[in-house]
């Protein structure tokens, strides 16, 4: 319970801090959620972030649930990083749309082009 209070809290600081007031988003790394949108922020959930190679390629995976009874149109895209914590692949990766409906869950799933990404962030977004 107390490590649950700690993240929420750092999550909360974190969303002060944000300058891309755009959405929402998880970093593989820490775990952090860094929150942009305080309404998103209430009617979604993030599940553990994962991570596994294919075809020696970073597949991102990570669990999104809709905790509002009403569908969300969302975009989301990953950004990756290598192990210094160097973004790679920077403005390949574009934003894909879906809908996430009421009390749903959806994995969201992204492969680096770029062998050398070890962590990703995901960001989520409305629909604009």
């Amino acid at each position: 319970m107390r490590s649950a209070f700690i993240l929420l809290s750092a999550t909360l600081f974190l969303a002060g801090c944000a300058s891309n007031t755009s959405g929402i988003s998880i970093d593989s790394s820490n775990q952090n959620v860094v929150l942009g949108n305080e309404v998103l922020g209430k009617s979604l959930e993030f599940g553990n972030a994962k991570t596994s190679e294919v075809n020696d390629r970073l597949l991102a995976q990570v669990m999104v649930t809709n905790k509002s009874s009403d569908a969300q149109n969302l975009q989301y895209r990953f950004n990756w990083y290598d192990e210094q914590g160097l973004e790679v692949d920077s403005g390949r990766s574009p934003w894909r749309q879906f809908t996430l409906y009421g009390q749903d869950s959806v994995t969201l799933q992204g492969v680096a082009l770029n062998p050398a990404a070890k962590n990703f962030r995901v960001s989520l977004r409305n629909v604009q």
